[in-house]
């Protein structure tokens, strides 16, 4: 499916955009500064399935894709209290956005997080992630319209990370097909990052 990009980071509008048209408050951009020095930018999102314009959503920051990990845990913890989000919002790792939340799934939701070419829905995807969520709970640290990207707190061992692994693969088969190649090839992979990530072409 050839989808264009649907998250737009405003280039065209940055230079009459103020942050305090973001709507996102003087506490948060504090915190978002005092842990970056990266630039900030309009967050804004678009409508998957509409002709509607793009909204500004909130912020996001420009960060080295190195740093991406780290600074998206720091920002959560520390803007949790004031119920903000932060997360990885572009494959590329090299931006973090940062919006109005209490729950992670949020994230998703504004993301429209999707494997449509798998007849998947957004609400299916969300639904999936929090039934998981229960068994092993993770952190979602980044997603996009076609993938999502979490550290685990509690990580499945030995014959339940085998069981885990087929589901992943049954609801997310290209994370196989066209990366890891093979079910014990995921296993590895997740036991070397500690990570669930999902992703539909």
């Amino acid at each position: 499916m050839n989808w264009k990009r649907l998250i737009s980071f405003g280039r065209n509008k940055e230079n009459e955009f103020k942050m305090d048209q973001s709507g996102i408050s003087q506490e948060v951009l504090t915190i978002v500064k005092g842990n970056t020095n990266g630039r900030l930018l309009p967050f804004y999102k678009k409508d998957m399935y509409t002709e509607k314009s793009a909204e500004v959503a909130g912020i996001c920051v420009e960060v080295k894709p190195e740093e991406a990990d780290q600074l998206v845990l720091t920002l959560r913890e520390e803007l949790e209290p004031v119920n903000y989000l932060a997360f990885i919002c572009d494959s590329d790792r090299e931006k973090i956005g940062i919006i109005p939340g209490s729950e992670q799934f949020d994230i998703l939701k504004l993301q429209q997080t999707n494997g449509d070419n798998y007849d998947i829905s957004n609400e299916r995807v969300i639904s999936k992630l929090k039934e998981w969520n229960r068994s092993y709970p993770f952190i979602i640290i980044g997603a996009d319209y076609d993938w999502v990207e979490a550290n685990f707190e509690v990580f499945p061992e030995g014959d339940d990370l085998k069981e885990f692994v087929k589901k992943i693969y049954k609801f997310c088969p290209d994370i196989v097909e066209q990366g890891s190649g093979s079910i014990n090839g995921l296993i590895e992979e997740m036991r070397e990052t500690r990570k669930l990530y999902l992703w539909w072409d």
